[in-house]
């Protein structure tokens, strides 16, 4: 079951959970304020932007999820 997701989340909040959760967060590697959360073992990554909503943070989580990893925010 998902967990309770904030209607609006900061990047900084959605990265220290990637974060926690194992990922290798590269803030040189984004474009402007963007950021991104590196899977360490695969080398794949999901491309983090400044202002995150509900329905972006879902699909996030989901991709995330597939590769093993649990957010909780």
């Amino acid at each position: 079951m998902q967990p309770d997701i904030p209607s609006d989340c900061s990047q900084k909040r959605f990265l220290k959970a990637c974060k926690k959760a194992g990922l290798i967060i590269d803030y040189y590697g984004g474009k402007g304020s963007h950021a991104k959360a590196i899977d360490p073992k695969t080398n794949q990554f999901i491309t983090v932007q400044n202002k995150l909503h509900r329905i972006i943070i879902k699909e996030k989580i989901k991709i995330l999820n597939a590769w093993g990893y649990i957010i909780s925010l």
